[in-house]
């Protein structure tokens, strides 16, 4: 399944709200609550989508379902990622593992295939991504912990992947299908906030400007990447969707101001590369 180049252009323009979100999750406050606090502003602005979209169909409820409870480990480990980590070292960890993860699993488990030029794409964005990384040094203090969140956080965008992928196909209804998913996902959210953190709601009331903001931008950035995944392959979607990091590398270095080493630029021009191969 091919891509026209519209929504290749969409899928870019997704790949900047998803770098854009993420660095508001990493500048200021509790990093799990201001994941949890955009997730909220989602569901609170998904509601107001419903009357105007269908119940996906049953077939794609058990993947929904699966959506759901990979999502909530997502937000765990991206949040303590963050906790422990620059967004220049965990960002690349978590976006860079899951196009090659993505196109092993749809290979495997939903027999999509990829010509041998679309699969050097994949692993050209992978390899750029990853190398990113590994251009900070780990040191002492911190250890392992961004990288074993990082990889954490690669594996659930995997699972959910598959599962959105699948399931959008599916739904009959495939706006239906995606704001569901933003609405029920927020509940799961606050929950578990409430469980981790008791003084969840105050910080949320106080900060709902900054949920719906950030609420929009993650929205805008996963409804386009679902949309995507019902019309082209789910490895090419991903990988094309992860060029996103090159956003976050140009983000971390000029507003978080994280050293941007000289190679990065050749890392970063790879990650591009990547996606070219892909279409």
């Amino acid at each position: 399944m091919t891509l026209s180049l519209g929504m290749i252009l969409m899928i870019l323009a997704a790949a900047l709200m998803h770098a854009s979100w993420n660095v508001m999750v990493k500048t200021s406050g509790d990093k799990l609550l201001n994941t949890g606090l955009i997730m909220v502003g989602l569901g609170f602005c998904g509601l107001f989508a419903l009357p105007f979209v269908g119940i996906p169909d049953a077939a794609s409820w058990p993947f929904l379902a699966g959506s759901l409870l990979t999502h909530l480990v997502y937000y765990i480990g991206l949040s303590g990622g963050y906790r422990h980590g620059d967004l220049s070292q965990v960002y690349p960890i978590a976006r860079g593992s899951s196009p090659l993860l993505v196109a092993i699993a749809a290979w495997l488990i939903i027999g999509e295939t990829l010509t041998p030029l679309q699969m050097g794409g994949v692993a050209a964005t992978s390899l750029g991504i990853i190398s990113l990384t590994f251009d900070k040094p780990i040191d002492r203090a911190h250890s392992w912990r961004p990288v074993l969140f990082g990889l954490l956080t690669g594996l659930s965008i995997m699972s959910y992947t598959l599962f959105d992928g699948q399931g959008v196909r599916l739904a009959g209804d495939r706006l239906g299908y995606i704001i569901w998913l933003f609405v029920l996902d927020a509940p799961m959210v606050t929950l578990y906030c409430l469980w981790r953190r008791p003084a969840a709601l105050s910080y949320f009331r106080a900060k709902w400007k900054f949920g719906l903001v950030g609420g929009l931008l993650s929205g805008g950035g996963y409804g386009i990447s679902i949309y995507a995944m019902s019309l082209g392959g789910l490895a090419n979607v991903s990988a094309l969707r992860e060029t996103s990091v090159i956003f976050a590398a140009l983000m971390s270095t000029f507003l978080l101001k994280e050293r941007f080493r000289h190679r990065r630029y050749a890392l970063v021009a790879l990650v591009a590369a990547g996606a070219i191969l892909l279409h």
